[in-house]
């Protein structure tokens, strides 16, 4: 489970997702990087190194 200065750094990295969104994937990484995906309108592989790349900072 993701601490809350993830969570915020997600939240505030993928603003285009909802609290739903995020409240959907809970904690599943391969269904936020499909979320991401989907809301930003980029291909998984984007999205997968955009989420890994959130994770890492």
């Amino acid at each position: 489970m993701a601490d809350e200065a993830t969570k915020a750094k997600l939240r505030s990295t993928f603003d285009k997702l909802t609290p739903q969104d995020f409240a959907a994937v809970a904690g599943n990484r391969e269904g936020l990087i499909d979320k991401v995906a989907e809301k930003y309108g980029i291909s998984k592989d984007e999205a997968k190194k955009q989420v890994d790349d959130a994770f890492s900072k």
